[in-house]
């Protein structure tokens, strides 16, 4: 079975050799609009596989590309970006363990999700930080960097509470729908603790370092709190 890599490999070849550069806004709409939509077929395949590879460099470069162009000048903007990430890949293919070391790289939150939050124009908030600090989750989860991410999980809950109109987290989970408020409940019950413990402990004669299974168990109520956060920007700033 071909790995990821091998799969992005073969479609990178498909878009390089994408005659893109034959069709011009000049052009008659109806070909810019044939070759824009078969170069997005293209694209959006290659973006599938490449997020399949969990490798936090990658991940960070496709959440920062737009793949979705309506215009053929855009769709040069995209190739150009996909080039970039070809490089990389090529990079990463000479590389014998690059696939071993990418394979405990995914991400904490989805990408998708991020690129989601990303997109929110709100003019009562500005994500910018929460924006910056769940990227950092992801890239210290990815690189196992555990006590990172788990004060980086602590920090984005002490961040958010206003926009909800709320002052602290626990007033989030108490104004929440019956079923959100049992997974933010949890959420903040058990998170808490351990971050707490790892961030308030003093040191002693022998230490143990947090794990990945620590931190793994909030993956899921961490992004419906990130999806409850996106519609509720989304919906205040209509």
């Amino acid at each position: 079975m071909k790995t990821n890599l091998k799969r992005a490999l073969d479609l990178a070849s498909e878009i390089e050799q994408f005659p893109l550069g034959n069709c011009g806004p000049s052009d008659d709409p109806d070909k810019q609009t044939a070759y824009l939509y078969a170069f997005r077929e293209i694209a959006k395949r290659f973006i599938s596989i490449v997020k399949r590879i969990n490798d936090t460099n990658l991940t960070k470069m496709i959440s920062e590309i737009n793949e979705s162009p309506e215009l053929i000048t855009e769709a040069y903007d995209l190739r150009s970006d996909l080039l970039a990430i070809i490089d990389y890949i090529n990079d990463a293919h000479q590389n014998p363990e690059f696939e071993n070391e990418t394979g405990n790289h995914e991400p904490f939150i989805n990408v998708d999700v991020l690129t989601q939050l990303k997109a929110i124009n709100n003019p009562r908030l500005d994500i910018k930080k929460l924006l910056k600090m769940c990227e950092e989750l992801n890239d210290a989860y990815g690189r196992g960097n555990y006590i990172s991410a788990i004060l980086l999980l602590r920090a984005i809950m002490n961040h958010i509470p206003s926009v909800f109109n709320a002052k602290t987290f626990l007033e989030v989970v108490a104004n929440s729908g019956r079923s959100v408020k049992g997974i933010l409940s949890n959420l903040n019950a058990n998170s808490r603790p351990i971050s707490d413990f790892h961030n308030h402990i003093l040191m002693r004669p022998k230490e143990q370092l947090p794990t990945k299974n620590q931190i793994e168990p909030y993956k899921a109520s961490l992004e419906i709190l990130i999806q409850e956060i996106i519609t509720t920007l989304d919906n205040s700033s209509k």
